[in-house]
């Protein structure tokens, strides 16, 4: 959708979509989706599309090594890479964690590095390789005892990666957000949960490292926030100083643990870490980590998203501090803030009282710069009056007037066609009164700001004039086929003979009747004369 809300492009597939977004691969601009199998619940199996400008398929992105891409992620590098989660049901063994099973059947997770235009696997990593089972908050109760009853312990979310190679992945159910060296997969630091790695110096009630069931973490440099932060750039103006790196992690804290985060409400947080630039994996010294809360975002209605959700941070283009936009997954809501949780725009695409039921939701909001040029022509179609016609152009992005014409002939020239008015695009779709059209032909043409021509619709039949506008007792003929008005045609005309017909049979026999009428009267009255 656009700035007011309003639809830009709809687009069928078959199986569940999710997770659609814009990106840039190659130079370019692409929208990247899901679609797949959604039914083992919070998670799916299927692939990638990646469609450009046009709205063309480029790319089918599917996972390697016969596993099959998970809903959560796709995030495509600088590099030409494309970064996937992926879930597998996998055995793990671990004796004592429950008392009737040493092995542990898991939904475990991954992620893959691919080179999309080779298909050649860069990367993997496994969560379980890394993360001992017993991290978890999620209860096993009845589950991972068999193949068939996986029990989803870890639930990965999100995948970045940083220009040094690293990962940082965010987990649900072990509540944290991880530090993954790209060479050697070792965990580099890991922020909350219960391996939290980090001292919170945070000011106050709220904390940084409590975060619980959280989405869509993601870096970023403490000078893209040059206001909010001012006094930090001053102090440390680069990401490294003296061994010490300083950076922003952000994320979408769902808080739905209550037994963790205390009845909280969702939120979104902007948490600054500091942690050894080159770090000892072998030795850790937890004075040199610490986080402190630099700002939280709360919807004003203050509730819990229990599931999805993201937190973007939209930059300025005037150098003040970027925006900020929570989606709130589970709840049908998106909030976008000001850099320090001002409320500037609050959009509910569901009543609240489908909120908390999952009636509508959406697994992420997002927001980008778009440029969509379909390649089909934009859709006319009359009103049911037939006084108006209707014109959409599904994908388009940058009309801004859309011009009626008409002309005598449907096949003529460009130039035989007759401007009749132009009226500014109005939303998804846009009403065009024919008050002041006469020609039996019409068409729209698709204008962009400075009037240069980007599409043009195919024609309307107005059908033969009758009275004005071509209306004859309310309906207009083109609102009929070529057929029907035809099948029309031999109807009328068969009933003119059979009528003509019937009036010629009515003629000839009332005069019959009374050439047999006058004959008997006379002969009676020859009868009487005698």
């Amino acid at each position: 959708m656009d700035n007011a809300g309003d639809m830009v492009w709809e687009h069928y597939v078959e199986g569940q979509g999710y997770n659609l977004k814009v990106q840039e691969y190659q130079g370019e601009q692409v929208l990247t989706f899901w679609v797949g199998n959604d039914g083992v619940g919070g998670h799916g199996e299927g692939d990638y599309y990646m469609y450009n400008s046009r709205y063309e398929e480029v790319a089918k992105i599917s996972a390697l090594n016969g596993l099959h891409a998970d809903l959560h992620e796709l995030t495509i590098t600088p590099e030409g890479t494309g970064m996937m989660t992926i879930y597998e049901i996998h055995p793990v063994t671990f004796p004592g964690f429950v008392d009737d099973a040493d092995v542990i059947w898991v939904w475990d997770c991954l992620f893959q590095e691919i080179d999309l235009e080779t298909n050649e696997l860069i990367f993997q990593w496994r969560a379980s390789e890394h993360h001992s089972l017993d991290e978890t908050f999620r209860d096993i109760n009845d589950e991972g005892r068999a193949s068939n009853r996986p029990w989803d312990w870890y639930h990965m979310n999100s995948i970045q990666k940083d220009e040094l190679g690293n990962y940082l992945v965010s987990a649900r159910y072990t509540h944290t957000i991880t530090y993954i060296d790209g060479r050697s997969g070792e965990i580099i630091w890991i922020l909350g949960g219960k391996r939290n790695a980090f001292e919170d110096i945070s000011d106050g009630k709220s904390k940084a490292t409590d975060i619980a069931y959280q989405h869509f973490a993601r870096f970023h440099n403490l000078t893209e926030f040059p206001v909010l932060l001012a006094h930090e750039i001053a102090i440390h103006p680069t990401k490294d100083v003296d061994g010490v790196t300083k950076m922003l992690v952000s994320a979408f804290d769902n808080g739905a643990d209550h037994e963790w985060t205390g009845n909280r409400p969702s939120r979104g947080v902007l948490i600054e870490i500091t942690y050894p630039t080159y770090a000892d994996l072998e030795s850790h010294d937890p004075n040199a980590y610490t986080a402190n809360l630099v700002q939280e975002y709360f919807h004003p209605a203050q509730f819990v998203a229990s599931s999805q959700g993201s937190m973007q941070i939209i930059p300025s283009e005037d150098g003040a501090d970027p925006r900020v936009l929570l989606g709130f997954g589970y709840v049908g809501v998106w909030t976008e803030f000001t850099a320090d949780g001002q409320v500037l725009c609050d959009n509910r695409f569901s009543t609240m009282s489908s909120w908390g039921k999952g009636d509508v939701q959406s697994y992420r909001a997002l927001k980008a710069p778009w440029k969509g040029e379909p390649t089909w022509p934009p859709s006319v179609a009359f009103g049911e009056g037939g006084k108006e016609i209707y014109v959409s152009w599904n994908g388009a992005t940058e009309v801004k007037d859309w011009k009626l014409q008409q002309a005598e002939e449907s096949a003529c020239p460009d130039d035989a066609w007759e401007d009749v008015t132009t009226t500014s695009k109005q939303g998804f779709e846009t009403e065009i009164e024919l008050k002041d059209a006469e020609e039996r032909f019409l068409r729209v043409v698709a204008l962009d700001a400075d009037g240069n021509v980007l599409s043009v619709s195919d024609y309307l039949d107005l059908g033969w004039e009758i009275g004005a506008n071509g209306i004859l007792n309310g309906y207009k003929v083109s609102e009929y086929s070529a057929v029907q008005l035809a099948m029309f045609a031999i109807c009328g005309l068969m009933l003119f003979v059979i009528g003509y017909e019937g009036f010629r049979q009515f003629k000839n026999w009332r005069e019959t009747r009374w050439l047999g009428y006058e004959k008997v009267r006379l002969h009676s009255d020859a009868s009487s004369l005698a």
